[in-house]
């Protein structure tokens, strides 16, 4: 497995040595596990391309609901 080395702040040296005793894990695995979050891609490939996709003439607003047809409420 390769290496690397990262510079970092004493602070956030301590801080990232505390995250990983809370989780139960070395400091390296970690950062690892951290770093691979980072960087993996959970949406689809085009999913950031809808947005933006509609305008406003492309929504409707729903009719006035009423609520005649809901189950009576018990009181508290």
């Amino acid at each position: 497995m390769a290496q690397l080395t990262v510079y970092i702040d004493e602070t956030t040296r301590k801080k990232i040595e505390q995250a990983a005793r809370a989780a139960k894990s070395s400091v390296s695995q970690w950062v690892k596990n951290k770093l691979t979050q980072a960087i993996e891609c959970d949406w689809p490939a085009d999913y950031f391309s809808v947005f933006g996709s509609l305008s406003a003439d492309d929504l409707e607003s729903p009719e006035s609901l009423t609520f005649e047809g809901d189950h009576p409420r018990e009181s508290l």
